[in-house]
């Protein structure tokens, strides 16, 4: 019998993270998750199994490595010991003129959206290295490579994510582990609630045609560098 996938998911709870867990949870696949909240933990892992996979709640702050290694062992004593697929998709969504952003606002997305995949990865790489068909999928943001007025927090950390994906895949060519940055467009989830009124008019992608792209990527053993979406 076929091991089903087994995905780890920062960020799972809400947005791309959730739909990237119903993706797989469809397919059978053992699904570990990983977000700041409990209840949203315990409510999306009850969803995962009812959808037909296998949920592992995984509590987490991605500015807390301390937290992080805790999620991780976790995810992977739930796994059995390898991973297949590591979504690092947590991330926080900012818009402001440079002229506005502090310190305190510029390391919180260095924390996040940064340091935070990094200490991730670096707990995961040995589980990953531990699967026979490894698979790190960055989640990255179109506007990283098109930034619009007042990204500078946003655009600049993800151009740094989707640099650290460039560096991996040669890193980690040898290991038999793809690497791949996907890079959506805007796409209608939570995070972006707070901004809805810059985006009137405009279309959205829906977290669930990320999630697809993503499935599709690891099933079809797709070996890119950047998966755009939208």
């Amino acid at each position: 019998m076929t091991q089903p996938p087994r995905v780890f998911i920062t960020g799972g709870t809400k947005g791309i993270g959730r739909a990237i867990a119903m993706r797989f949870a469809r397919e059978g696949a053992l699904v570990a998750i990983a977000a700041r909240t409990s209840d949203d933990l315990d409510r999306t892992v009850a969803e995962i199994e009812a959808a037909g996979g296998k949920g592992e709640a995984c509590q987490a702050n991605l500015r807390d490595h301390g937290s992080l290694e805790a999620a991780v062992f976790r995810a992977v004593d739930f796994f059995g010991g390898a991973m297949d697929v590591l979504v690092n998709n947590a991330g926080l969504v900012e818009f402001a003129p440079f002229d506005e952003v502090d310190m305190n606002s510029w390391e919180r997305f260095l924390g996040v959206n940064l340091t935070g995949p990094y200490h991730v990865l670096a707990e995961a790489l040995p589980a990953l290295r531990e699967s026979e068909r490894a698979h790190v999928f960055n989640v990255g943001a179109a506007l990283a490579d098109a930034p619009e007025k007042d990204s500078v927090l946003l655009a600049t950390t993800k151009a740094g994510l989707a640099g650290m994906g460039r560096a991996l895949r040669a890193d980690l060519a040898d290991d038999g582990i793809r690497v791949t940055t996907v890079t959506p467009g805007f796409t209608d989830t939570p995070g972006l609630e707070p901004w809805r009124a810059r985006f009137e008019g405009r279309s959205l992608l829906t977290p669930e045609q990320v999630a697809d792209a993503i499935w599709d990527a690891y099933q079809g053993g797709t070996d890119i560098a950047e998966l755009s979406v939208g």
